[in-house]
């Protein structure tokens, strides 16, 4: 499986983060096609609609992303103890 990456916002941490979803790899899915005569299409394309349909998630707390955040939202300032915090994950 790939991976799509998006800027996408958090609600769950109310910033925007670079959200993440699962893709179907084409190539494998290719040659399962060929090596079954086609047969395996009908995965494939099940695979790739799932995907679709499949939401982004946040890296960070894996919660659902929205496409943008709620209007009149401001970024605000991280303080720099937020930053140490993540440094030591």
């Amino acid at each position: 499986m790939g991976v799509a990456k998006q800027r996408r916002y958090c609600p769950e941490d109310d910033r925007m983060v670079l959200a993440e979803k699962q893709t179907p790899n084409h190539l494998l899915h290719l040659l399962l096609s060929v090596l079954t005569l086609g047969v395996w299409l009908v995965v494939w394309i099940i695979l790739i609609i799932g995907a679709d349909l499949g939401a982004y998630r946040c890296p960070h707390c894996g919660a659902r992303t929205r496409s943008s955040p709620p209007w009149g939202w401001k970024p605000r300032r991280r303080r720099r103890d937020e930053y140490e915090e993540e440094d030591e994950d």
